[in-house]
């Protein structure tokens, strides 16, 4: 078994490495977040007296490639000039997350280039599979401390308000059939979801950019 989380580098390291990874080279990407795009999350509280979980909408974020000739990219000498796929997305009402000030991408030397990936993303070799962890618990503790930081807007209270209403909807189709055994368990499971959420919502409206202070 192989390791290879000591071969990453940070993306704007440019070092000459002798080993790389058995894998084909990509594109390098930013992360995108569209603000009709959340999903919940449920964090223990850091009150140590506390037991509860607290329910918090994290947003989705959206990997986009800066792929030469798609989307606008271009190649130019040694650089991809992402400039007019970004400018898109923000039209668009999208935000980047700049991964110079975010620091989330690494590097592999990979087979004809680099393989980029999160840095919450680790490899190893296993006999001739390659094996990927990703730190979720991790990655979720980064997008709570981008909603504190300020970095992402709070959900808007329309878009919050449409999330419950589908969700009630889909209740609606479910609760139809709830006496088929699976189908009450996701039922139930959903109806579950649909509470946290609405307190969710509930602590943004009352608290603002505190809601993401988990305590």
């Amino acid at each position: 078994m192989n390791d290879y989380t000591k071969f990453a580098q940070p993306w704007e390291q440019k070092t000459q490495v002798q080993t790389r990874i058995p894998v084909a080279a990509n594109s390098q990407f930013f992360y995108a977040h569209n603000p009709e795009n959340w999903e919940l999350k449920m964090f223990d509280s850091t009150d140590k007296k506390s037991k509860k979980q607290i329910p918090v909408l994290l947003p989705v974020l959206s990997t986009m490639s800066e792929t030469p000739g798609v989307n606008g990219t271009r190649a130019i000498g040694g650089n991809v000039d992402s400039t007019i796929m970004r400018t898109n997305l923000q039209n668009q009402g999208w935000t980047i997350l700049n991964k110079n000030k975010h620091d989330y991408l690494t590097v592999y030397p990979a087979h004809k280039g680099n393989y980029h990936t999160s840095k919450w993303l680790t490899m190893e070799k296993v006999g001739m599979r390659i094996i990927e962890h990703f730190d979720n618990s991790g990655f979720d503790k980064w997008r709570l401390e981008l909603m504190q930081n300020g970095d992402l807007e709070l959900p808007h209270p329309k878009i919050a308000e449409l999330r419950l209403i589908t969700m009630s909807r889909a209740l609606s189709r479910l609760e139809r059939d709830q006496h088929i055994p699976e189908v009450l368990a996701r039922l139930k499971t959903k109806q579950t979801e649909y509470k946290n959420t609405k307190q969710a919502i509930e602590r943004i409206k009352k608290l603002g950019k505190r809601a993401y202070e988990i305590q």
